[in-house]
């Protein structure tokens, strides 16, 4: 739902990107379409970036300029720019050298694609089901293959961690929004800790970052508990987690107003992306594991419903809310 390109920076400069009619459209599509539903690799610690603005934009025409810079812009502004390590013998000092930095993340988390120019392609001695050549990239298998916006699976462990997993990669804050989520039920408590455990699971050094729930107050349980118990119950169920996986916690109980919106949908929200889970985000790991769809929302969705939390503008009552760590 979430696909992870390279590209190398040759394909910014004008040798490329204006070498001949097709070329400055290709650019701008890939970048587009990264934006909808992608992350793009920044090597080198985000020397990639700097790198391809600094050196490789300022070959192009004003006009093509102006549309990638605002492609890059649109994708660092939604967090899709994500950082790979630094290249430990220093700025790479030719296109080859930054294909090897490609390679050498793709080795360890493999890439969706990573898209390339046919003399990097030719010249390049290895062959990768991930290479993919920048004037057939938006006919490719790769690129068609990331139009998928819905995932069908089965509400259980292996299938919540294989989807998870991607998604969760490069975030570095996660809110599960389902009013029934609650500390009581090991179904509920089995999703939250799938998230902990793939949460910044990057292939180098782990991100931690900060894990949001948010759930009604009057769907806790055990029945007849104070707000403050069920943050209680909370708190001691996700301490293990935290010392295992070194996340921070937050929950927050809810009341949905009378006359105002009903908390009733269900999402899995992110800094980068957002998937609505209409089926809940119950994980039934010793039952039957019912199908149920997955689909990747639009951004200013996904900005909707990350506001909706934000206790000051909420249309629901916070009656309780509990920070761990």
């Amino acid at each position: 739902m979430l696909y992870e390109f390279a590209m190398t920076p040759d394909l910014f400069d004008a040798s490329v990107a204006s070498s001949d009619g097709r070329a400055s459209i290709i650019l701008v599509e890939l970048l587009r379409g990264i934006a909808e539903n992608g992350l793009l690799a920044n090597l080198h610690k985000d020397r990639w970036l700097r790198h391809v603005t600094e050196r490789r934009t300022t070959t192009l025409s004003p006009a093509l300029k102006d549309k990638v810079l605002t492609c890059l812009s649109v994708l660092h502004d939604r967090h899709r720019m994500v950082r790979h390590p630094k290249c430990m013998a220093g700025d790479p000092g030719n296109d080859k050298e930054w294909l090897n930095l490609a390679f050498d993340s793709h080795d360890r988390l493999p890439f969706h694609a990573i898209v390339l120019s046919q003399p990097l392609l030719d010249g390049c001695g290895r062959e990768c089901d991930a290479l993919v050549e920048f004037f057939g990239s938006l006919d490719s298998a790769q690129w068609n293959g990331r139009r998928k916006r819905t995932l069908s699976l089965t509400k259980s462990d292996a299938d919540y961690r294989a989807a998870l997993a991607p998604i969760l990669r490069h975030a570095k804050s996660l809110a599960l929004i389902d009013p029934w989520l609650n500390s009581h039920e090991s179904r509920y408590l089995d999703t939250v800790t799938i998230c902990s455990n793939v949460f910044g699971q990057r292939g180098h050094a782990r991100l931690q970052g900060r894990i949001d729930i948010h759930a009604e107050a009057g769907k806790q349980r055990p029945d007849g508990q104070t707000v403050a118990d069920h943050l209680a119950g909370w708190e001691q169920k996700l301490r293990p987690l935290i010392a295992v996986d070194g996340h921070r916690f937050r929950v927050f109980l809810w009341e949905s107003l009378p006359g105002s919106e009903s908390m009733h949908d269900r999402f899995i929200l992110t800094d980068q992306c957002g998937i609505s889970a209409p089926g809940g985000l119950d994980c039934r790991s010793h039952s039957h594991a019912n199908r149920t769809d997955w689909s990747l929302l639009d951004e200013d969705v996904r900005r909707r419903h990350w506001n909706e939390y934000d206790p000051p503008v909420s249309p629901f009552k916070l009656l309780g809310n509990r920070e761990i760590s």
